[in-house]
């Protein structure tokens, strides 16, 4: 069976980092702004989210009219306004001259320096890869970031980095985002479960967890249910019916990769080229 990893299109596999700041030929998808979750946050954050959101979706946008919904709140010391500043201006790549991009590397690091968990997770992109690096998205998973325990699961899991490779440290990275509704930790810990790969093997609990990356929209989570579902990989009983439904699910999601996939699956039957990993 071919290794199916959760990509984005961009040649990241199950085990790097979800990072597409990592590859200078990949153009970062819009994903809308992270919220912390403060008692200022509940009360004021979203309706600047809601602002800023669409701002960001438009690539026109200035960055004076980002700079105006948040400077207000940055002055009065607000962490997660310092954090949501200078994440909007360093992830969606504004350029106002050299002392603009000192000034926002700053306020980073100020939100970082108080324990801000995703300050200090988009810090430890702002790092050479590295000891440094490594150490800063430690803390970052620590703090609580998301981002940083799926990227720490990845991690352990391959030991691609200057910390020790342990699978079983990698699938408790990877529950602590799947739990939190990650959907690509989600899809890892489920096929750690189908690998017996840090976890004891178990295909039950591997299919639950790709089922619930898949019922977050997980795209790839669609293509291994029903390659399981069809080929019975893995211990998992074959059942026809279950890998239509994760097939079309797969090829409304992305009809031009599923016009590959079965292109390369009626040549490999053919017998005259072997499948692609």
């Amino acid at each position: 069976m071919p290794l199916i990893s959760s990509t984005n299109g961009c040649g990241f596999s199950r085990g790097q980092l979800n990072d597409n700041r990592t590859n200078p030929n990949c153009k970062k998808p819009w994903r809308g702004i992270r919220l912390g979750d403060t008692p200022w946050t509940n009360k004021i954050a979203k309706q600047l989210k809601a602002e800023t959101d669409p701002l960001l979706k438009d690539e026109s946008t200035d960055w004076s009219a980002i700079e105006a919904l948040w400077h207000p709140y940055v002055e009065q010391g607000e962490i997660e306004a310092q954090f949501q500043m200078a994440d909007a201006y360093l992830d969606y790549g504004f350029d106002e001259g050299p002392e603009k991009d000192s000034e926002m590397r700053n306020l980073l690091r100020s939100a970082a320096d108080k324990s801000h968990p995703e300050a200090t997770y988009r810090l430890c992109n702002l790092c050479a890869e590295g000891a440094e690096r490594d150490e800063v998205l430690l803390k970052a998973g620590e703090l609580g970031s998301i981002e940083a325990q799926r990227d720490l699961g990845a991690l352990y899991a391959t030991g691609d980095w200057t910390g020790p490779k342990d699978p079983a440290l990698g699938a408790e990275w990877y529950r602590k985002a799947a739990e939190r509704d990650h959907p690509d930790a989600q899809y890892n810990l489920g096929f750690m479960y189908l690998l017996g790969e840090g976890v004891p093997p178990d295909p039950a609990e591997g299919l639950r967890w790709l089922r619930r990356s898949a019922d977050q929209g997980e795209g790839f989570a669609f293509r291994l249910l029903a390659d399981l579902y069809r080929n019975g990989y893995y211990g998992v009983p074959v059942d026809a019916k279950e890998a239509d439904k994760w097939d079309e699910k797969y090829r409304i999601f992305n009809p031009e990769h599923w016009a590959k996939d079965k292109e390369a699956e009626k040549t490999a039957q053919s017998g005259d080229a072997p499948l692609d990993n």
